[in-house]
């Protein structure tokens, strides 16, 4: 089975907080940001990952992102395996389908982003505004 890399720009915290009572709005709304992403890829198969999103402040140069998006940003990174091989396949790329299961989904903005963003959403396509990346790294034995 392959890994797969999402990296984003968008705050996709695993807070593990669901209502107010349990923390803080924002770790809310963190969390929110990681159900809905986890919501999308578990659209065609349930993934299997060790940890949630680990967050970083780097240079963004090389990373995929869209042209709009220069120098240091914080920058999470999330590994997952599907529990089907093939499963996001179409007939361009062998995770073709996750890009359009991903791709203009609703997102909680002004988290702990550290760039702008002028549509709440996960952009996968748009050269200027792509704000997350999803690629297979290896298969697993």
């Amino acid at each position: 089975m392959a890994i797969i890399e999402v990296k984003t720009l968008i705050d996709i915290t695993q807070t593990n907080v669901v209502r107010i009572s349990q923390g803080s709005e924002l770790e809310m709304n963190q969390q929110r940001n990681f159900i809905t992403l986890k919501q999308c890829i578990e659209l065609r198969s349930i993934m299997d990952f060790d940890r949630g999103p680990i967050v970083e402040n780097r240079d963004v140069k090389g990373l995929g992102f869209g042209s709009n998006f220069k120098g240091k940003h914080n920058v999470w990174t999330f590994y997952f395996t599907p529990d089907r091989e093939d499963v996001y396949r179409d007939e361009f790329n062998n995770i073709g389908l996750l890009f359009e299961d991903i791709h203009a989904v609703p997102i909680i903005k002004n988290l702990t982003e550290t760039i702008n963003i002028d549509k709440a959403i996960f952009d996968i396509k748009d050269p200027q505004a792509t704000n997350i990346t999803i690629k297979a790294l290896q298969a697993q034995s």
